[in-house]
């Protein structure tokens, strides 16, 4: 009986115990996760807002003249027609002069607002439907307003946030803007009349009553406000629980909707031994739509620009650029979970300022493709499974690009981000090595094509939309087989397609072995042999298409053809270059194309 007072003493004792060190265990558990952190904001530097008051409105219509200006973009056009037509029969008694201006609408027409200056009292710009002549109307109305000209811009109902958000930074937070039904274009000319004699899909008011509103309604105190709006940044976040600070990445969307890695100050202190650049050195700055790619066609940087442009069609102002410094970087960096060994090679693709999130409806994606010794200092992958999920280093760089362009490019979905579909490439923007060991003799590596000394360290990027997979043994030509895939990144016009191989090491030796002793011999063959097929010429060529059908020649002939044979237009321009990559492990004679052409490359040596 004793014996068992004992036993279950000790057992009493036991439980005790046990209880205690739960208790304790837990409250150091608790503890530690609720040990607070400071991190470093991953945000750019975003510019001041200059405000600009808004022009006196019209008292009237009678008696005025009001422009109808077209910002020429054919299949808009349309609208502004319309718009013409019904407002010239309801008001007799204004004139309404339809012009449509000069240059594409990435570009400035100064001519045409001086004019509007000197011989009307207002006018209607438009009509805006995608990502880019959504906010030129926005751009192009607020010089009018500014020059005290009254406007009202119309655009489509497929960009309220986009249009309201440029006319903030713009400066004219409340520009009037009048929403038409979206889609507007490939539309009957029916349809798109019953749409403009509507009503508005965001206000209800109707389209024309609300135009003539637009210009006539007296302004209001917030319409003529002036003064600077500063947008401060603020540098560190906390101190929070790592819970919580992850939570607020998240919601605020600095992240890729993947797990981060948060930048504590210790963090991004050792990211920056990664290169001898001061934190604070400002690096450049970033935009959702860069004026190199749509603004105006290539900068000085990728060779070109608008340098050549009249000084009245100088490339309109694109979207707002961000500043931002090599700590900005490595914060983002350290999200992605780079090291510091990795951040040379991120500071060079963030110093091209090129965002690998293309604002565009049409969901680009980006290539960075690395070169030099670079690629074995840090353990890149340029041979099996380069492009899978297998790579530290090829991983994180390309995830940082992305992070990169969400918080230092200010890309926001809705607003600056209107990718219709997305592109899944965008998580890690193809990014690997050039298998440059691998190259058959008499192939140069990217970067020394691109004008790099052999021993130097550069990466190269490259933009479009998708990549096609080929793999056959089959007993034909390579380059026949490569030359009819092509054809699949046809586009709207003649001369756009712009191709970039990805060849596996086997490949590469079968081509060379077909005769091409170098990429740009194949390159050139591909140039020189590949055209458009007939059933995407008829469509870009409308008025041969007529000649064909009135039996002129040689256009009739051709329609005798089969809508798939070649059309006598080449797929590319004289001056594209099929730019040639390769990489992978040599397993398989295989090779994948894709619709990216080259944009710019940037030496990785100058941020060590």
């Amino acid at each position: 009986m004793r014996s068992l007072r004992i036993a279950l003493i000790c057992l009493g004792v036991l439980v005790i115990v046990l209880a205690v060190i739960v208790v304790i265990k837990g409250g150091i558990t608790n503890n530690m996760t609720s040990k607070k952190v400071t991190v470093l904001n991953p945000r750019g530097i975003a510019p001041p807002i200059e405000m600009i008051p808004m022009a006196p409105r019209l008292d009237t219509l009678e008696g005025k003249t009001i422009y109808v200006a077209g910002i020429n973009f054919p299949p808009l056009h349309q609208g502004m027609i319309e718009i013409h037509r019904i407002l010239t029969e309801r008001y007799p008694k204004t004139t309404f002069i339809l012009k449509v201006k000069e240059g594409s609408y990435l570009v400035n027409d100064q001519k045409l607002w001086d004019e509007i200056k000197e011989k009307g009292d207002g006018a209607i710009v438009g009509l805006g439907q995608l990502d880019t002549n959504a906010p030129a109307t926005v751009i192009f109305s607020s010089i009018l307003e500014e020059m005290g000209i009254p406007t009202a811009p119309v655009v489509t109902a497929g960009f309220p946030d986009l249009t309201r958000s440029f006319a903030y930074k713009k400066g004219m937070p409340e520009l009037r803007l009048t929403f038409v039904p979206h889609p507007f274009t490939a539309r009957p000319v029916e349809l798109q009349r019953e749409y403009i004699e509507g009503k508005d899909p965001i206000s209800g008011k109707p389209i024309i009553e609300q135009i003539v509103e637009v210009l006539t309604k007296p302004l209001t105190d917030e319409e003529i406000r002036t003064g600077t709006i500063e947008r401060p940044r603020q540098r560190t976040l906390g101190p929070d629980t790592p819970e919580n600070l992850a939570r607020l990445f998240l919601e605020k969307g600095w992240t890729d909707g993947l797990p981060i890695v948060l930048p504590t100050e210790e963090r991004v202190a050792e990211m920056l031994k990664g290169t001898s650049h001061k934190p604070d050195e400002i690096i450049g700055v970033m935009q959702p739509t860069p004026p190199n790619e749509v603004w105006g066609g290539p900068s000085r940087q990728l060779g070109g620009g608008g340098a050549d442009l009249p000084v009245t069609m100088q490339p309109s102002p694109p979207y707002e650029s961000w500043e931002f410094t090599v700590e900005h970087v490595a914060i983002n960096a350290v999200m992605a979970g780079a090291s510091k060994e990795h951040l040379p090679v991120i500071l060079a693709i963030a110093s091209t300022g090129v965002t690998s999130l293309f604002s565009s409806c049409s969901s680009f994606a980006r290539m960075v493709v690395t070169n030099g010794p670079i690629r074995e200092e840090i353990n890149m992958n340029s041979g099996l499974a380069a492009l899978g999920p297998f790579n530290h280093a090829n991983s994180v760089i390309g995830r940082a690009w992305t992070l990169i362009s969400k918080n230092l490019g200010g890309s926001i979905p809705g607003e600056t981000y209107l990718g219709d579909l997305g592109n899944a490439l965008n998580y890690n923007n193809l990014c690997f090595a050039e298998n440059e060991e691998a190259l058959p003799e008499g192939w140069r590596p990217l970067h020394v094509q691109k004008g790099y000394e052999a021993e130097e360290s550069v990466v190269s990027i490259l933009s479009g939309w998708s990549l096609i997979n080929f793999g056959s043994f089959k007993p034909y030509p390579i380059h026949e087989v490569i030359k009819q895939l092509l054809r699949s990144f046809e586009t709207s016009g003649p001369g756009s397609c712009r191709p970039t191989l990805l060849l596996s090491p086997v490949t590469a030796e079968d081509l060379r072995d077909e005769g091409f002793d170098s990429k740009e011999k194949l390159s050139n063959w591909l140039k020189e042999n590949t055209y458009m097929s007939l059933w995407n010429y008829w469509a870009t060529r409308p008025d041969d298409l007529a000649s064909a059908k009135a039996g002129v020649e040689p256009f009739a002939s051709m329609l005798k053809q089969p809508q798939g044979a070649d059309s006598p237009q080449k797929s590319m321009m004289p001056f594209t270059q099929v730019d040639i990559l390769v990489v992978g492990g040599g397993t398989e004679v295989s090779w994948q194309a894709g619709d990216f052409g080259y944009m710019v490359s940037a030496s990785v040596d100058e941020w060590r």
